[in-house]
């Protein structure tokens, strides 16, 4: 390799270093200051300088991360190769709209479509969305107050460096000028960040009508940010559909749904395949992001040379660069079209630039009963969609944009499935015919906080490679109520998925229908084109899958099931009888010395250690690894007055060894330190050796103590809703919940007598016992109960014959 005579060697500043390399400027001087052997400095006329062939050597012995790759560049290329190209074509190698995600990033971000966020990442969300909303944006409207947290947000996860150097300034802000240039800053750098954005609405203007109240309010928006450590990119989004009511019913569609509706397409081809992935309503790029991670590997696991290439349309310019911003904070290209016009408008200058391999979308629903009459222009295949209804308008649509051998995968709502409507009905007819359904999915109620609206997922295949069946499948029972939504989980997903292959795969076996130990259980139907014309065409689950479920001796197996759960709640009864004689007597409440004489009262610090969890440089995301062996335990692990044992949060010996000051011994007391203050809970045998997060705070008996106060008792006193309610108010005192070590210490503790003490400790752990024992029967029947009635209301056939009514009256008299 050579490189030119001295003489001709160009002398290079910073900024034009980084142009040449694909990086940010920052990186440059992050480089200069950390790199011993980085190319020496050269002044002339005042300014710094650096000989371009001394930066090309340096350059060439650095290798791209493989997650800094961008399109077109092969794994093992160097920052050297990149400049070179970059030279030759006299355009830049690195455009920041096609990196890829910073390995740097603070953020816990999967490749894939993030999920539903973890408990004190939340709690940082409801604080940014609470009052600071008004104290920010004064006379502005929330939507330029969600932009500056999008924009944090995006710097954070992809120019960490740049996202300090602001955040540094914010934490010495002292007036009201200092933070509208920092905010002018803010949305500068997210401007020059992402050059797709020129030509539309900058973020610069929309964050310079932000009025803030005080420098300190916009401190506290800056440090909140600052201390997320997972992207919730997606909970701005949603706030920012609710705001704008943009009427699509919600900004961004959920995780879960998301990632089975990608997996599934995708699953469809070979390796290196598909090419191309098109969403015609992109909302936030999830499908775009999610199938950029799903179709990254070939077959032996490695980086494809060709990335699937995505393509995107959106309605608005707002939405337009929030989506832009989410995919770039994902490492995807951003390839988003604003178009103003239906999709189905194919006008020149306003056709997708397909056909594509895969479809998937979530598009806005028409709800409302359409209009009698059919339209009378546009091109359809399958049937005039009726007028002031663009259901079956988006259906035909994705089904035109998919190349042969090509699936689409379409959110639609029920009604859709078996609408009466005529136009709606030749289309659903042309559909089955053409074989063009390939699988329908019911899904839960309430997925989406704006709409409770049931929905399904329709794939279709393209019409050269047409489907004999259409598998139904019934996943409405899946999924956790949260708040007002019903929320899939990975689980829910992976069954939904393989209960799609063991259907569709005759060498697989299909979970039997009615096992009660299997909750995720799918159920489906293969139906043929016969019996979806009987059934006039409908594309609902709900008139297949129900009416399968009498197949096969499936009956018989529910009802044995049934009783069996049956007799296992005739067990917990038993047993709950049993306890209730363990209880001391009533009568200890009306002699107890609580209420004839007063306790000593002391401060819990002199009754206790109280340590607060590591820090997080000791304890962070870079320690924690799903290959650890110690669990850890956080906030979201303290449920009803026990910790969790879910151990989804570990370290490695090593690290716990280390942290060995930290570790959990029996009938140590554990409260949440930051975040929803929650009752605390007491360490059981099988959790010693566990680890204190950094979110936690640890009570441990002092030794000389131990004769004065029992760990239960405490325990049982911290659980007090009085007590509760008074560790609430502390922590309220900050700006988010945050319990000091000092201000739990001055809690005051009513210390009756040890033996006293033990009497209350074997009466509150007694009824603490009937109470589990009263769930578990309650939990037992209600399955027993779901069970029977499906099998007894069942009017397709005879019930088997069942037990007596004896049997019922006995059960009755337990």
């Amino acid at each position: 390799m050579s490189y030119p005579p001295m003489d001709k060697d160009k002398l290079l500043t910073r900024a034009q270093i980084a142009e040449l390399a694909g990086v940010s400027r920052s990186i440059i001087t992050i480089w200069e200051k950390q790199e011993a052997d980085f190319p020496s400095l050269r002044r002339s006329g005042g300014q710094e300088y650096f000989r371009r062939s001394e930066v090309l050597r340096w350059l060439d012995r650095r290798v791209v991360p493989p997650e800094w790759l961008v399109a077109d560049e092969l794994a093992g290329i160097t920052y050297g190769d990149r400049a070179r190209k970059k030279e030759e074509t006299g355009k830049p190698a690195a455009a920041t709209a096609k990196r890829r995600h910073s390995a740097s990033s603070p953020y816990r971000i999967p490749t894939s479509a993030v999920d539903e966020p973890r408990p004190e990442n939340q709690q940082i969300v409801n604080e940014l969305l609470g009052p600071l909303v008004d104290r920010i944006r004064g006379a502005a409207s929330v939507l330029d107050y969600l932009n500056l947290l999008a924009c944090l947000h995006y710097l954070r996860g992809t120019a960490a460096d740049r996202f300090e150097i602001l955040a540094a300034r914010a934490r010495t802000l002292t007036s009201l000028d200092e933070a509208a240039q920092l905010l002018r800053d803010i949305g500068r750098e997210t401007d020059e960040d992402i050059p797709s954005l020129r030509g539309h609405a900058s973020m610069q203007e929309a964050l310079q009508r932000l009025e803030p109240r005080t420098a300190r309010d916009l401190r506290h928006v800056v440090d909140a940010m600052s201390r997320l450590d997972e992207d919730v990119f997606g909970l701005f989004l949603d706030e920012y559909e609710r705001q704008a009511t943009l009427g699509s019913g919600e900004f961004f569609t959920p995780r879960a749904v998301v990632r089975v509706m990608t997996r599934l397409a995708c699953s469809e081809f070979g390796p290196g395949k598909p090419e191309s992935v098109y969403d015609p309503y992109a909302r936030d790029g999830g499908f775009l992001i999610e199938a950029s991670a799903a179709c990254a590997l070939d077959e032996e696991g490695l980086p494809r040379e060709d990335a699937v290439r995505t393509y995107g349309e959106t309605r608005r310019a707002d939405t337009w660069r929030l989506a832009t911003m989410n995919l770039l904070l994902h490492g995807v290209s951003p390839t988003l079209a604003l178009k103003r016009n239906a999709p189905w408008d194919n006008s020149p200058g306003h056709a997708p630039p397909g056909p594509f391999d895969i479809v998937l979308t979530n598009p806005p629903f028409n709800m409302s009963d359409p209009g009698r009459g059919e339209r009378s222009k546009g091109q359809w295949t399958y049937g005039a969609p009726p007028l002031d209804n663009d259901n079956f308008a988006w259906v035909q649509h994705c089904l035109a944009s998919l190349r042969e051998g090509g699936l689409a995968g379409i959110i639609m709502p029920n009604k859709a499935g078996n609408s009466g409507h005529k136009a709606e009905r030749t289309v659903r007819r042309n559909l089955v015919e053409s074989g063009v359904v390939d699988c329908v999915i019911a899904l839960p109620a309430q997925l989406f906080t704006g709409t409770a609206v049931p929905v399904s997922v329709w794939f279709l295949r393209h019409p050269d490679t047409p489907c004999d069946e259409t598998l139904f499948l019934d996943a409405r029972h899946m999924g956790e109520k949260s708040g007002s939504r019903q929320v899939l989980n990975a689980i829910d997903a992976e069954s939904i998925f393989s209960a799609y292959r063991a259907h569709r795969n005759l060498g697989e076996a299909v979970p039997p229908l009615g096992a009660m130990a299997a909750e995720q259980q799918v159920p489906g139907a293969l139906v043929n084109r016969d019996e979806l014309r009987r059934s006039d065409y409908s594309l609902n689950p709900l008139d297949y899958v129900e009416r399968q479920r009498g197949k096969d001796n499936d009956r018989e197996h529910e009802l044995k099931a049934a009783w069996g759960s049956l007799d296992h709640a005739e067990q917990h009864l038993r047993h709950t009888q049993d306890a209730a004689t363990w209880l001391p007597s009533v009568r200890i409440l009306e002699s107890s010395p609580r209420r004839n004489r007063p306790a000593s009262v002391f401060a819990l610090n002199s009754l206790c250690e109280i340590q607060a969890g590591p820090s997080y440089s000791k304890l962070g995301k870079a320690q924690r690894s799903a290959g650890g062996s110690v669990p850890v335990v956080f906030p979201r692990h303290l449920r009803d007055r026990h910790i969790s044992d879910e151990k989804d949060e570990l370290v490695s010996e090593e690290t716990a060894h280390r942290l060995e000051n930290f570790e959990l011994r029996e009938k140590d007391i554990v409260c949440v330190r930051s975040g929803a203050i929650v009752p605390p809970a007491l360490v059981r045998k099988h959790q010693v050796g566990w680890l204190m997060s950094p979110n936690v705070i640890r009570l441990r008996v002092l030794k000389e103590q131990e004769c004065r106060i029992l760990p239960e008792y405490l325990f049982h006193y911290l659980c007090l809703d009085e007590s509760v309610a008074w560790m609430q108010d502390r922590a309220a005192a900050t700006a988010a919940p945050s319990l000091r070590t000092e201000s739990l210490g001055s809690l005051r503790i009513p210390l009756p007598d040890p033996t006293e003490q033990q009497k209350i400790v074997t009466m509150l752990n007694d009824l603490d016992e009937l109470d589990r024992a009263h769930k578990t029967v309650a939990t037992s029947l209600r399955h027993s109960r779901i069970s029977l009635a499906s099998v007894l209301l069942n009017p397709s056939e005879p019930a088997p014959e069942i037990q007596s009514r004896d049997r019922f009256e006995k059960k009755a008299s337990l």
